[in-house]
């Protein structure tokens, strides 16, 4: 499939709204089918890796009654005890999916859980979480290649006790570890070693204390007890500050004024971090009590930014950047290698055949707008949604700009073009 964004005519004011963030839904969504009691979601998006973990949860034996249409799930938790012991659990494309349920998995009393996924999911590795769950007493057999899907988890409870990532890797590692902590039989210490902040694992532990369960902070080690998740009634999802940083982008290049409406400063979501990059480029950002407005201009600056807390959000900042005055340079990219793509390859690849001037190393990626000429390309999305959504935003100045594989961008949201193109008018 291909797709586009076309040219805007003229500047716009537009309020948006968005469908919940993945990123929490996975975690509510899991931590509510294992807690007590019933929950209510609201504003949970159709997204492909919500949709997984709801089919999932499902094959789990969860009773659960979905609307897309409303966009609200009704689930019944099972107080810790999956109903079906012999489960095949597939993953789809979601790394937050197959972080995040293997944990649970491994502290169920008894089972067999088989736990497979897409191809490209199954290439990516999972040792580093893999390795501290067998130290922490979990069985499975690797069917094709150690430490690695498609896997079949035979549950027998964990112990639980101290251990330790590395939180350099993937902090979903240690957001899966830590959500199954309560259900291990004296908890867990977790120290998640690294030199940066962890806001996803932040989250984490904010979505824990929502369904019941606090989680003691101390620098970088983490500690849950034995506890038992109790059901909130109620979850309203909050929208996707990832997808936010596409709309918002939009008004970066364009000049217009976008509203993403019931984000706040205070979100749960590392990525708002993002709204601090647009200000330092030049843009206007205003904070209000129902949503957050950005106002691009036409004298963009090229920036210097370390963007390892908030990575999701470098491919958005890279396509704003072929719009400033002056190179920008973002580092702290080396884990993004191993995402649903090479992100840093694939989006100086969609860029140079644009024919913006791209730099990479290892770890950073350097956009140079005075050394480009544009060209019109079709670019691949090597199947990522990120890369999808960022190369396309350069169609809103330059016509010709055409995204191939632009369905990848239903893992996160679904109706991306369409909506872009309704703003552009």
């Amino acid at each position: 499939m291909k797709d586009f964004i076309p040219q805007i005519k003229s500047q716009i004011k537009q309020q948006v709204y968005l469908d919940g963030s993945k990123s929490i839904s996975n975690r509510s969504l899991i931590i509510a089918a294992i807690a007590q009691g019933q929950t209510k979601f609201e504003n949970l998006p159709n997204s492909a890796d919500v949709l997984a973990c709801i089919a999932a949860l499902k094959e789990l034996g969860c009773q659960l009654e979905h609307s897309r249409d409303s966009k609200t799930l009704v689930i019944q938790g099972c107080s810790g005890v999956f109903a079906n012991l012999d489960a095949k659990i597939f993953c789809n494309e979601s790394g937050t999916l197959t972080r995040f349920i293997i944990p649970m998995l491994a502290v169920q009393s008894t089972g067999k859980y088989y736990v497979y996924a897409k191809q490209r999911m199954m290439d990516r590795p999972l040792a580093d979480q893999l390795k501290p769950l067998e130290k922490l007493g979990m069985l499975a057999n690797y069917h094709q290649k150690a430490y690695a899907m498609p896997l079949t988890i035979i549950a027998k409870s964990l112990d639980g006790g101290y251990i330790e990532v590395d939180g350099e890797k993937s902090s979903q590692f240690a957001s899966g570890l830590l959500m199954a902590a309560p259900f291990m039989h004296r908890g867990l210490r977790l120290n998640s070693i690294t030199d940066h902040k962890q806001p996803y694992l932040d989250m984490t532990t904010k979505v824990m204390a929502e369904f019941g369960v606090t989680v003691d902070i101390d620098e970088n080690i983490y500690t849950a007890n034995k506890s038992q998740y109790i059901s909130p009634s109620n979850y309203v999802v909050e929208p996707d500050v990832s997808t936010a940083s596409y709309f918002w982008a939009f008004a970066a290049i364009t000049g217009s004024t976008i509203k993403v409406m019931h984000v706040t400063k205070n979100s749960k979501q590392g990525d708002i971090k993002f709204l601090e990059v647009l200000e330092k480029i030049g843009c206007q950002v205003n904070y209000y009590n129902d949503g957050i407005e950005v106002t691009g201009n036409n004298q963009l600056r090229g920036i210097q930014v370390n963007m390892r807390n908030f990575s999701d959000t470098f491919m958005t900042l890279a396509a704003i950047a072929c719009f400033a005055k002056g190179d920008t340079h973002i580092s702290g990219l080396s884990h993004t290698r191993g995402q649903e793509s090479d992100r840093i390859a694939a989006m100086a690849e969609g860029l140079s055949k644009l024919g913006i001037y791209v730099e990479t190393t290892q770890d950073s990626i350097l956009i140079s707008p005075a050394r480009s000429k544009f060209k019109p390309a079709e670019v691949d999305s090597h199947n990522d949604h990120r890369i999808a959504m960022s190369l396309a935003l350069l169609g809103l100045k330059y016509q010709g700009v055409i995204v191939n594989n632009a369905a990848a961008v239903s893992k996160t949201c679904p109706d991306y073009f369409d909506r872009m193109r309704a703003l552009v008018g």
